[in-house]
């Protein structure tokens, strides 16, 4: 799950698996799984490390006034426009040809979660959904997870 070699993320890894893993000794990478049993944990300190801190902590929505707020379901038209409103029109983003569709290894990681364990997890971040206008009804995401699967 931590893709850096940092002594930072050796730390919080290794604390991670301390406190999830019944065999600490158990070599490997934190599982997905036990990073999100990290997070809905409520004695994880707070606030998080800045890569999984809840957006709207870091973004100040109520005093800074965006101009525009982009989606990653939405990422080749959102760039278009931002690009033409930057006056950049010989550039494309993301490179053409390039896939990003990342459903399918979210859905594989999702369904080794509990309903409890996401419905937790979207407690966390509830207030970026709302920012950003997902839907924090977990039954939708569940439909997701397994249509995504099926199809893979």
């Amino acid at each position: 799950m931590f893709c850096s070699d940092s002594r930072y993320y050796r730390r919080i890894a290794s604390a991670i698996k301390r406190k999830y893993r019944s065999d600490v000794h158990h070599g490997g990478p934190v599982t997905f799984r036990e990073f999100v049993h990290h997070i809905i944990d409520p004695r994880t300190r707070r606030p998080f490390d800045r890569h999984w801190q809840p957006f709207y902590q870091l973004c100040q929505p109520c005093r800074i006034r965006y101009d525009f707020i982009g989606h990653y379901e939405t990422l080749t038209a959102d760039s278009r426009y931002v690009l033409g409103r930057l006056g950049i029109r010989d550039d494309q983003f993301p490179q053409p040809g390039i896939s990003y569709n990342s459903s399918g290894r979210v859905a594989e990681m999702f369904s080794q979660l509990t309903k409890s364990e996401i419905e937790r997890l979207v407690e966390v971040y509830r207030l970026d959904f709302a920012l950003f206008g997902y839907s924090t009804n977990i039954s939708e995401y569940t439909c997701d997870i397994k249509r995504v699967l099926s199809c893979t």
